[in-house]
């Protein structure tokens, strides 16, 4: 494994620690910022490993769309990657309309973890 993706890897699993710490405090929204960039970070250092350039973005549906073309299946459905761009913005105050469903709730949290879990074993799996 490069050294780069490497990095890249110890700081997406930050950020899922986090959010599996957070969840037992009730704090949904940050379980949920924390969830989407360990599924951004996560697919990065897939590209990194295979030497596929990505233009700088925080859009998981593109970036699952870059795995998908490598001919590599993912497991994210295209709903998943909207859910996880939506709420990119929950670190901001949802009274700013800048998260499309409100602020996130429990349910959220745990569906943002379980993408989160899905693309962790995936990771594992494809990058052995």
């Amino acid at each position: 494994m490069k050294k780069e993706t490497a990095e890249w890897i110890s700081i997406a699993n930050e950020e899922l620690i986090a959010a599996k710490h957070l969840i037992k405090l009730d704090l949904y929204r940050m379980v949920c910022y924390h969830c989407q960039q360990f599924v951004e970070k996560s697919i990065k250092a897939f590209l990194v490993e295979k030497d596929i350039e990505f233009y700088r973005t925080h859009n998981i549906l593109d970036l699952k769309n870059m795995i998908i073309s490598l001919g590599v299946e993912i497991p994210l459905t295209n709903e998943d990657a909207i859910f996880l761009n939506s709420i990119y913005r929950s670190r901001y105050p949802a009274g700013l309309g800048l998260l499309p469903y409100g602020e996130p709730d429990k349910k959220d949290a745990e569906k943002a973890l379980d993408c989160a879990n899905k693309i962790h074993d995936w990771l594992d799996k494809n990058l052995q």
